[in-house]
């Protein structure tokens, strides 16, 4: 280490060490943590963090803290085998969790946030150090060709569920910070490393972590972004429309003369329109957002279709399921809740029969969207080093919702996306991160914790 500065003693150990990074992610990889099953994975990661000798916090997200704090942003704690049960028409209550009887299934019960703070020598900038814990189900297991949870490694890869989304954000973050543990870099700022529950369709983990008070300077969620800067993301929604009929065979069908019997699929092209139709008049709005140059402010996505029993009866309903992608320019989350509510509204207006009998909108999730500058100091800084290192050095939106919304809108908290892995990979068979851009993302962010810890604080 002679001549060599913290900095350098912390990259050179990363570089030498990148079999190790690697083992340590294949560790985590190998322990499922469904969302709704972290638990076992969470204590994986607290022991590391003790051992690194972090000031280390395992708490259960409190649900009736978080609707009571954020009622237009909390949502009913998920999991992967009841997902999305508990559908609402304006927003979801505590009260109504605790009368559904489905509390025995959607609780936050050995799924513990965990947080290991590492404390500066005095006078620095603090920085979050964000990611989940959980994954997504490995649901259909017959398209995988390889074990969901063996962490194969071919081609330079790593195979199995959480790779990309979000498992190496996570550990090349705390292997970032065991590296220059290790080598004795004590920057002056905090590090807050934060591994959250149920970011899943909720996002409750890391906005617990809000509510109780954790913050700092600057924050970076280390979701998949092949190791590039994003500053925004788009808000989010899971609906349904439960369409109406009256069921009636084919002899009851007309009864002198009258239609008697009403198919909710005759009914779907009515609603159907209204979706569309909303999705038009948001996109043919005039927008002049040049981060959002390209893309289309609204993205509607129609799913699924559920209905029917029996082919010569009626349909008595028919639900719609789909989810939408909104930029932040389109507004706030419940006012684009508004307008789904207002379509079908007038869709159910000009129709006789939905007049009489309306379709009900209902919603299973709702994202709120994130906008801040391309020239937020800290995303000037991560390119900064990212120009230095030869990596990508340019500010882009971030295509998919997560929890920097919270970090941002609900605790104030200047904060990126960065991490290694591709969203492309996220949610599928065979999902994988690239093993070089995990390893480059560790010395990254080894380099940045440095500089930007080192700052004053007053400076941010």
């Amino acid at each position: 280490m002679a001549g060599r500065t913290p900095r350098e003693e912390a990259l050179s150990l990363a570089a030498k060490g990148r079999e190790e990074s690697i083992a340590a992610l294949a560790t985590l990889v190998r322990i499922p943590s469904l969302t709704g099953e972290e638990g076992k994975a969470q204590a994986h990661v607290a022991a590391l963090l003790k051992d690194l000798g972090a000031e280390t916090v395992v708490a259960e997200p409190d649900i009736a803290k978080l609707f009571e704090r954020f009622p237009r942003i909390a949502q009913y704690p998920t999991h992967w085998q009841h997902d999305l049960i508990l559908p609402y028409a304006e927003l979801p209550t505590y009260d109504a969790l605790k009368t559904s009887g489905l509390e025995t299934v959607l609780n936050y019960k050995n799924r513990p946030n965990v947080v290991g703070i590492f404390r500066g020598t005095g006078g620095g900038r603090s920085l979050i150090l964000n990611g989940h814990i959980d994954t997504v189900t490995i649901e259909p297991t017959g398209e995988w060709t390889r074990d969901p949870f063996a962490a194969e490694i071919a081609g330079g890869a790593m195979y199995g569920r959480g790779t990309s989304d979000m498992k190496g954000g996570l550990m090349a973050a705390l292997m970032a910070i065991a590296f220059m543990r290790r080598a004795g870099a004590k920057p002056r700022g905090d590090i807050v490393f934060q591994s959250v529950v149920n970011e899943e369709h909720a996002g409750n983990g890391t906005l617990d972590l809000v509510r109780r008070g954790v913050s700092a300077d600057a924050a970076i969620v280390l979701e998949p972004t092949n190791n590039t800067v994003a500053v925004s993301h788009p808000g989010g929604l899971y609906w349904q429309v439960k369409v109406p009929g009256r069921s009636r065979s084919p002899g009851a069908r007309w009864q002198n003369g009258v239609q008697d019997g009403v198919s909710a699929i005759e009914k779907l092209p009515a609603v159907i329109g209204a979706l569309v139709g909303l999705e038009k008049r948001y996109n043919a709005a005039v927008r002049d957002d040049p981060m959002e140059k390209g893309r289309a402010p609204f993205s509607l996505v129609i799913g699924k279709v559920l209905g029917g029993h029996y082919e010569t009866v009626t349909a008595s309903e028919v639900t719609l399921r789909g989810g939408a992608y909104f930029a932040p320019m389109v507004g706030d989350v419940v006012e684009v809740m508004t307008s789904f509510r207002r379509s079908i509204d007038a869709a159910n207006a000009a129709d006789p029969f939905l007049k009489a009998n309306p379709a009900r909108v209902e919603f299973l999730h709702h994202d709120d969207s994130t906008r801040q500058s391309p020239q937020l100091p800290l995303a000037v800084h991560m390119c900064g080093v990212l120009g230095e290192r030869g990596g990508k050095n340019t500010v882009h939106p971030g295509p998919f919702c997560c929890d920097m919304r919270h970090l941002v809108n609900q605790g104030g908290i200047p904060t990126i996306i960065f991490g290694p892995g591709t969203i492309a990979q996220a949610h599928k068979p065979d999902e994988y991160i690239a093993l070089v851009e995990y390893a480059d993302c560790i010395e990254h962010l080894i380099d940045f914790i440095w500089a930007w810890c080192n700052e004053d604080a007053a400076t941010v």
